[in-house]
């Protein structure tokens, strides 16, 4: 089966934003944001998983990948406003909206302003802006990072020693675009975007969390106080994977989102 496959920019708020889309005209819509550090291509797992049955888009942030930053103002609002304007530009009125790490603030933010287009959220081991008191308090990595091949605090330690390759890619994969100092709102502006609770009520289509075991960014302990804040929320776990099943248990992630989707897609 050939899937059609096209890339694109979107011209906004004086930024040039890549995206590429997947998968077969009239299929339901599925939109992966990306975490801090990743990019569009983190995601080829799941793009050629999905894309025989969604039209699966790819996007990257301010600074990130393809994207530009040239304005400096990389945030979460930034990127919620981004992910706004791709999806009119695409013509999209309903999809399945994914957020890994970093990018669970900018699909949260995204379903809180348009909360008629997610048919569903999923919540890729972040807090997307749910406000959980020791991730308020300042933590983000317990980790250090090492200046070795293979080592990334978004990986799990255990992926990292069997897998040196892959995680070698995940590296290289993360240094696409401007320099991390130039982009380092998107990170530093996720202590500071959280969603009280009547925005969080507006979020009415089914959330999944789900989130690696091992996680040490946000822990499971934090996922579920997350997902306490959304009543019709559930969480699965992904055993022995760190902060990126996406990326080091694939088949698993996709098993586990795919049932959400089909769930989600039901009349």
């Amino acid at each position: 089966m050939k899937v059609p496959r096209a890339t694109g920019w979107l011209e906004h708020a004086g930024e040039r934003i890549y995206y590429e889309v997947a998968g077969p005209d009239g299929a339901p819509w599925l939109i992966l944001c990306h975490g801090a550090g990743g990019n569009h291509a983190v995601w080829h797992h799941q793009v050629a998983h999905f894309c025989p049955t969604f039209r699966v888009v790819a996007w990257d942030q301010r600074g990130f990948g393809r994207s530009t930053n040239n304005n400096g103002a990389a945030s979460p609002q930034a990127a919620a406003a981004d992910l706004a304007a791709l999806v009119s530009e695409l013509g999209v009125e309903r999809a399945h909206v994914v957020g890994q790490s970093m990018g669970g603030w900018a699909a949260m933010g995204f379903a809180v302003a348009h909360p008629d287009v997610p048919l569903s959220l999923t919540l890729a081991d972040t807090l997307g802006g749910i406000p959980v008191a020791e991730w308020a308090a300042g933590r983000l990595s317990p980790r250090p990072v090492e200046a070795v091949v293979g080592d990334h605090p978004a990986l799990g330690a255990r992926f990292c020693a069997e897998h040196p390759d892959r995680a070698l890619l995940y590296q290289q994969l993360g240094e696409w675009g401007v320099p991390a100092g130039e982009r380092a709102g998107a990170v530093t502006g996720l202590f500071t975007t959280s969603f009280g609770a009547e925005e969080l009520a507006r979020v009415r289509c089914p959330v999944l969390f789900v989130v690696g075991g091992d996680d040490e960014i946000f822990p499971p302990p934090w996922i579920a106080e997350a997902a306490g804040h959304l009543p019709h929320a559930v969480v699965e776990e992904i055993p022995g994977a760190g902060h990126s099943p996406y990326f080091e248990t694939p088949e698993q992630w996709n098993a586990v989102v795919g049932r959400h989707l089909e769930a989600a897609s039901r009349p």
